[in-house]
């Protein structure tokens, strides 16, 4: 929606005239997912204190019983997740010229997720799906499937290492074709530009 809100109130022409198109999109992907990242912190923080205050076992659930490694394993997660479904809904987002639009527009790409989200509820039921460990490793359902297996203790590291190359190359890929989207689509106010004209 950022996207589309610069492009809506012609800003993107603005700054498009001094920075390249894979910076503005880059920025705009690393600004927004700073400030969300941001507040995730303060209120796993505010979590934190919560648990530590309550000590008397009456706080619910014991959050650090998953030990710091998971935790981080986790984050790091988080973090190529939201960088990669971010390069993908802001590339979609500058085909449109207007807010309305948009809604239609990003359900194709939420749809893809859906598998990965019913493994993984499958997994939480019972017994982990035989489907679980292969799709770990698609970079699309990497973020979403791998920090399940690594705190389950499920993931060998060769697991581990395929589904974070995987993804980091999916995020490179993602930032040339974006870039490309996002140079040819940018400017085009009026109706809706497809991915290949733009």
């Amino acid at each position: 929606s950022a996207v589309v809100e610069e492009k809506q109130t012609r800003v993107a022409e603005l700054v498009l005239a001094k920075v390249s198109t894979a910076s503005m999109l880059v920025g705009k992907v690393v600004g927004v997912g700073g400030l969300g990242l941001l507040q995730l912190t303060l209120l796993g923080l505010t979590y934190a204190f919560g648990v530590w205050a309550l000590a008397d076992g009456s706080a619910g659930p014991d959050l650090f019983r998953l030990g710091t490694g998971a935790v981080a394993w986790m984050a790091l997660w988080f973090v190529i997740g939201y960088i990669m479904y971010s390069f993908v809904f802001a590339t979609m987002g500058a085909t449109v010229s207007r807010l309305e639009d948009l809604q239609s527009l990003t359900y194709v790409p939420s749809v893809l997720l859906l598998p990965a989200y019913a493994i993984a509820a499958v997994s939480l039921a019972g017994a982990p799906s035989p489907l679980l460990a292969p799709m770990s490793m698609v970079p699309i359902w990497s973020p979403l499937l791998m920090p399940f297996r690594i705190v389950t203790g499920d993931s060998v590291w060769w697991e581990v290492a395929v589904a974070l190359i995987g993804s980091l190359a999916v995020i490179g890929l993602l930032v040339w074709f974006g870039s490309r989207v996002y140079r040819g689509a940018a400017l085009r106010t009026g109706g809706r530009v497809g991915l290949r004209e733009a």
